[in-house]
């Protein structure tokens, strides 16, 4: 009996895995800029958010940084095998 070998190669972009690729590229970075400057504003000594913002800075900015990161992995691992 034979087993077939995985393919080996380098993976090659094509449109989709680029264009899924920069959409996560484009939610994830702005959203996880606003959600790190608001946890370090909520975390300074003179910080303009109270403690207690933390809870929700996270939860409104959870969802879109966990969305952007889905799409970039998604978007590296639709890439095409040689």
């Amino acid at each position: 009996m034979s087993q077939e070998t995985p393919q080996q190669g380098k993976p090659r972009w094509n449109g989709v895995s680029i264009a899924i690729f920069v959409l996560g590229l484009l939610i994830l970075v702005p959203s996880g800029l606003c959600t790190g400057l608001g946890l370090v504003f909520a975390l300074s000594p003179y910080g303009i958010v109270d403690l207690s913002m933390i809870g929700l800075i996270l939860t409104i900015g959870g969802l879109p940084i966990a969305i952007g990161v889905a799409l970039v992995y998604a978007g590296l691992k639709s890439r095409q095998r040689d």
